[in-house]
């Protein structure tokens, strides 16, 4: 059930914010939470440092939390800044939008959270120049949206699902909300690849979506409890990811920017010390190699076809990697290259062909035409990826690639311009 909060003004310290050119994550010395905010347990430790630069710490409130927008609470926390590339990957049926996609750049989001014990408050904040709000008739009107997504099964010995809306695998709880001329439309969905999103009834979401006019920029609050629908939260380590949309851009869909997989941290629950140390591979020193050499290995082995920064490779052959830095983790570059069957990257399938003789997938969506996919089957019916196994690649060679992989949409080292 989700649950919508009527139009309102927000701005005081968030109008400033927003204003600003270069967004830093502010420490707990710089924001002050609220008198409303309440110590977290003793005897927890804080985010790891291996993961501190993407984790947030979710700030303990008393109950109960507001949807409200315009609450006081929410300036009061500490936010953190995450980067949100455009999905390169996905192209729609429709030239203007296309087109605009591919002048896109990179968004600057602020996000904050925020826990009373029960229930979980996500912040999405961002700049946009225009309003756009979808109407009933409006055939070629979008509106502005966020999206909130979660692993349905994370935590130790378990792989974080492909970041595009899961995987076959590994399912994704999404929450959705965009802004429309009657106010905020929400939804809640499951998904497992580009094109699976089926609604599902995910427990009591309270949304909250309004536009600053001053500051230009838009904040969206998504409310849900910790426990809903068998869907359990209450981890030291909880990941997310976030998107948002440019209706003014004619976004919609997939066509969208997207963050990388980042971390809750939940004080009052302990740390799976196995689980950090899976995910901290490529942010401690000594994980990546050299990035300048780690390119001319891809310019040898990959190019022919993935696309990469300038180099554009035959399209639909294989994922577009433009943009992989700053949505994919270290970790699974790595394992993309060494076992890339190990996770089958969804096919975008734009022109949505199906197989309606196949079984339908986990969320009930039909199975795309396998002309349009990125694998094959075996004789006993598993998929294999088409890209070759390089298991045996040297760990020097791999930790270069994944270096030079992670500059890829995001600012270069050295203050050079993109690959």
């Amino acid at each position: 059930m989700t649950v919508g909060y009527p139009s309102a003004v927000w701005g005081g310290r968030v109008a400033a914010a927003l204003l600003v050119a270069a967004l830093g994550r502010p420490t707990a010395a710089q924001v002050k939470p609220s008198g409303s905010t309440v110590p977290p347990s003793a005897g927890q430790a804080p985010a790891p440092a291996s993961l501190a630069a993407e984790t947030l710490e979710a700030v303990e409130v008393a109950a109960p939390l507001p949807s409200d927008p315009a609450a006081p609470l929410w300036d009061s926390l500490p936010a953190m800044a995450v980067v949100a590339a455009p999905q390169v990957t996905i192209r729609l049926n429709d030239r203007r939008a296309n087109e605009a996609l591919a002048k896109e750049t990179n968004h600057a989001v602020r996000i904050r959270a925020a826990t009373d014990g029960e229930s979980l408050a996500v912040i999405v904040e961002w700049s946009d120049a225009t309003e756009s709000r979808a109407t009933a008739d409006g055939i070629d009107v979008f509106g502005d949206a966020a999206a909130l997504q979660f692993p349905l099964r994370f935590g130790e010995g378990i792989r974080l699902p492909y970041v595009g809306m899961g995987d076959d695998e590994q399912q994704v709880a999404v929450y959705l909300q965009r802004a429309g001329a009657q106010g905020t439309v929400a939804r809640e969905a499951v998904g497992s690849g580009f094109g699976t999103l089926a609604r599902r009834d995910l427990g009591t979401l309270r949304v909250g979506m309004h536009y600053n006019p001053v500051a230009k920029g838009w904040r969206a609050i998504f409310v849900r409890p910790l426990v809903a629908a068998g869907h359990d939260l209450r981890r030291g380590l909880v990941p997310f990811a976030v998107a948002v949309w440019d209706g003014a851009a004619f976004e919609r869909g997939g066509n969208k920017a997207l963050s990388g997989w980042k971390f809750l941290r939940l004080s009052r629950y302990p740390l799976e010390p196995g689980y950090v140390a899976t995910l901290s591979w490529g942010h401690s020193p000594g994980d990546l190699g050299n990035w300048k050499r780690g390119k001319e290995l891809f310019d040898g082995m990959c190019t022919p076809c993935h696309s990469a920064g300038a180099h554009r490779a035959p399209p639909g052959i294989a994922p577009d990697l433009s943009a992989i830095g700053v949505i994919a983790t270290p970790g699974y570059i790595r394992d993309s290259i060494l076992t890339p069957s190990a996770v089958i990257v969804p096919n975008p399938n734009p022109a949505q062909h199906q197989d309606r003789s196949g079984k339908p997938g986990a969320t009930g969506t039909w199975p795309a035409d396998e002309a349009y996919v990125w694998y094959q089957r075996g004789p006993d019916g598993k998929k294999t990826s088409t890209m070759p196994d390089y298991s045996s690649m040297p760990k020097e060679d791999v930790a270069d690639i994944v270096a030079y992989l992670k500059t890829l949409g995001t600012e270069s080292p050295a203050g050079r311009s993109k690959p």
